[in-house]
């Protein structure tokens, strides 16, 4: 087993991938045959990558994925890389769930690529939690321009479908790290607020979906952020959207909390109570409070 790209002093030990899964199944009780079926799963770039304690956040880790590039050719070592072992195995009990047999030989290929894992993985963070008796079709056609698909269509159990679209952003974070580097900082030595362009959360998902009724069908975004949004520019940049074709967008991470924006508040509800999550302020702050 390779040594993890993490400095030596983070790692609080070092395990195997599938022992790993065997002791996660035993503490959560799952059963062995369900066990094997979703090991099975693992592609085999990742079965045997390494997987170490991290000291910081007591977590198991697998070593896995590309580090992020900066302008001007450095790179970030970052969490992306080193993905939670249970998150691994909870996407692969789902994908086991929710996707045709197609559709989930096609998925493990793209999960197999490290320059794709972090995103290939997030789009199912607003899934896994979801009771199976909801349900979630993948990668649906017929719901935007021309034969763009859109990640999900949810069937809750009552009211409206929701076609919802999954967008893992880094592009912020990756600007904010830049700012960094380039020494912009205030006077105190603190780190500064965030000052990027908040539409680039938004970018390319209009096109996602076609003008509708939310009565019709709820369209909505699930975008995952690694920087807090300053809110007021948040909401212009939503407000330029057209409301008839994005009705809600949550900012969200793996947790079940989320900040919602839309202009339509009996959509805003139903997705929210769809979705089985609560509203927070997390991922968003003020620049004047302070």
């Amino acid at each position: 087993m390779n040594f993890p790209r993490v400095p030596r002093s983070l790692v609080g030990g070092l395990a195997d991938l599938q022992a790993l899964f065997v002791s996660m199944a035993h503490y959560r009780g799952i059963d062995r045959s369900e066990l094997e079926q979703v090991a099975a799963l693992v592609p085999e770039s990742i079965s045997h990558v390494p997987c170490f304690l991290d000291r910081l956040t007591g977590v198991w880790r697998y070593d896995f994925g590309e580090p992020m590039g900066l302008p001007g050719g450095d790179v970030v070592v970052s969490t992306n890389m080193f993905q939670p072992v249970d998150r691994l195995y909870d996407v692969l009990a789902c994908a086991r769930c929710r996707l045709a047999s197609d559709q989930l030989a096609n998925y493990l290929r793209r999960l197999a690529d490290p320059g794709k894992h972090d995103d290939l993985l997030f789009e199912f963070a607003p899934i896994v939690r979801l009771p199976l008796e909801i349900g979630a079709s993948y990668e649906v056609q017929g719901y935007g321009e021309g034969n763009r698909t859109v990640d999900w269509l949810i069937q809750p159990l009552s009211g409206s479908p929701i076609a919802l679209e999954v967008k893992n952003r880094t592009r912020d974070l990756l600007e904010s790290l830049s700012r960094l580097r380039a020494g912009s900082r205030e006077a105190d030595r603190a780190a500064p607020a965030p000052t990027h362009d908040v539409g680039l959360l938004f970018v390319g998902l209009e096109s996602k979906f076609r003008p509708r009724s939310a009565g019709e069908v709820v369209q909505a975004a699930w975008i995952g952020t690694d920087l807090k949004q300053e809110e007021a520019e948040l909401l212009e940049a939503f407000g330029q959207l057209d409301p008839t074709r994005v009705h809600v967008a949550m900012l969200g991470g793996w947790e079940n909390d989320v900040y919602t924006l839309s202009q339509d508040s009996a959509a805003r509800s139903h997705a929210v109570g769809a979705l089985g999550v609560h509203e927070s302020r997390r991922f968003v702050f003020r620049r004047t409070e302070g």
